[in-house]
């Protein structure tokens, strides 16, 4: 049976077109609403499987009032949008949409959010009844509560919550967007959807998009063919071929610029890329789960970021509690890092002082969990005797607001940025796709540059 979609647009040309597309596509047309009245009558007639329905209509009633209306009664539909304010994001949101399209669109554009929208449509109920079953729980064993990861640390109602999200996602193929401040534990959480998700004997290749040089994003995401710009000496397979069966984790997605997020967009639809200098596309399979600490809506609002890969990349949306907020938790994660780096150290493990346990659940923590362990970790290499009494508090980088006199130096900035960079590069400094070739600087001089800096051994930390 050919899908039944409905049209509301009051634009004469534009609906017309988007009518052709779909008749040639197959799909059957219910017809062309240019009101909101008039829309919920053909609802009532031709009960239509899906609405593509544009969100400033002509009138006192706009696609947001429909878009409350369907919500209420199940319906699935698209909006379709040329711009969008901030307010008016934040009420086409509310009405749990799924799927935009941001005018001027291709055919395959229309053709693909539909196939995905009505995809997510049939697995969305699942989902919330998955979720619904899971927050009923209340009475679980412990067992249960902590088998889904041990990198789980805590037992505050934010954190179990988020388990419980997580639970319900990771078995499925749903896309799934982290968000949260800086040091809460995007990477971890994927690390930890994809060790449960049906493709965790595939790859999770994770992609630091601020990290990635703007010109040669493309190459580093969809790969290069020979000979496809200088330098190019051989094939390269690009990070989404590398990902193909398993998951990619795209860190920091916010920070992509404009004309790379509408050559991801096309990949995350249509789940296909073109490697520069080819000339045929490759299918890819992978599940996306992207992270970003800063705020998408606010950056949609400006002209920053897309709002139709804003709508794609947030199908299920995971928010990291700051650790703030979970202060109880803060004892067991203390604990945690102080027994990993006695280990580490060769050192007998520290006791906590009651104070010092109070005094850390006292903090802002504005780096939040990565602030915690450099602190702990600092304060059991600093520990004498068997008891932690004090404790000295690290810098957090993400703290945005700082006096005058606590500003960092240049130095302090450079160092900062080189430890991040070596973090990207997993430790390695020389060679293609070393530390060196994305500082651009030759490799000895990085090099002087560590020892200068007083940068030790490279360390993986989430």
């Amino acid at each position: 049976m050919r899908q039944k979609i409905l049209i509301v647009e009051d634009e004469f040309v534009e609906a017309n077109h988007i009518q052709t597309i779909l008749e040639q596509a197959g799909y059957q047309v219910a017809g062309i609403a240019r009101s909101v009245n008039i829309a919920l009558e053909m609802i009532e007639a031709e009960k239509p499987s899906l609405i593509l329905l544009d969100i400033f209509l002509k009138g006192s009633l706009t696609g947001i009032h429909l878009g409350n209306i369907l919500k209420e009664r199940g319906i699935a539909f698209v909006y379709l949008s040329a711009n969008s304010t901030r307010d008016t994001l934040e009420m086409a949101k509310s009405t749990e949409p799924y799927g935009f399209l941001v005018k001027p669109f291709r055919e395959k554009d229309v053709l693909v959010t539909l196939e995905i929208a009505l995809y997510q449509h049939e697995h969305r109920s699942k989902l919330k009844v998955s979720k619904a079953k899971a927050q009923t729980k209340t009475g679980a064993p412990a067992a249960e509560n902590d088998s889904l990861d041990v990198d789980v640390i805590g037992e505050s109602r934010p954190l179990k919550a988020l388990v419980q999200d997580v639970r319900v996602v990771a078995p499925t193929d749903t896309s799934v967007l982290i968000l949260g401040e800086t040091g809460t534990g995007k990477e971890m959480i994927a690390k930890m959807i994809h060790r449960h998700s049906q493709r965790s004997d595939g790859p999770l290749v994770k992609v630091n998009c601020a990290a990635m040089p703007a010109t040669l994003i493309e190459s580093i995401l969809f790969g290069h063919e020979q000979g496809a710009f200088t330098g190019a000496v051989q094939r390269k397979r690009g990070k989404f071929e590398q990902a193909d069966q398993g998951t990619i984790f795209l860190d920091e997605i916010g920070e992509i610029g404009l004309d790379m997020q509408v050559k991801l967009l096309r990949v995350l639809q249509e789940k296909e890329i073109e490697p520069l200098g080819g000339e045929e596309v490759i299918k890819v399979n992978c599940r996306v789960i992207a992270a970003t600490n800063r705020d998408l809506e606010a950056d949609v609002a400006a002209g920053r970021f897309r709002m139709d890969l804003y709508y794609r990349l947030n199908v299920f949306p995971l928010t990291l509690p700051p650790l703030r907020d979970r202060p109880e938790d803060i004892p067991a994660l203390a604990r945690h890092f102080t027994e990993q780096y006695s280990q580490k150290l060769g050192k007998p493990v520290p006791a906590l002082a009651p104070a010092v346990l109070a005094e850390l659940q006292r903090s802002s923590w504005p780096g939040n969990i990565r602030q915690l362990e450099h602190t702990i970790e600092r304060a059991v290499l600093l520990a004498q005797g068997d008891t932690i009494r004090e404790i000295a508090f690290s810098p957090s980088p993400a703290r945005t607001e700082q006096p005058a006199a606590t500003l960092s130096s240049m130095e302090d900035l450079e160092k900062n940025h080189i430890i991040e960079v070596l973090r990207q590069c997993d430790g390695k400094i020389a060679g293609k796709g070393g530390a060196a070739e994305l500082l651009k600087m030759p490799a000895s001089t990085l090099n002087s540059r560590i020892k200068k800096l007083g940068i030790r051994k490279f360390r993986n930390i989430y």
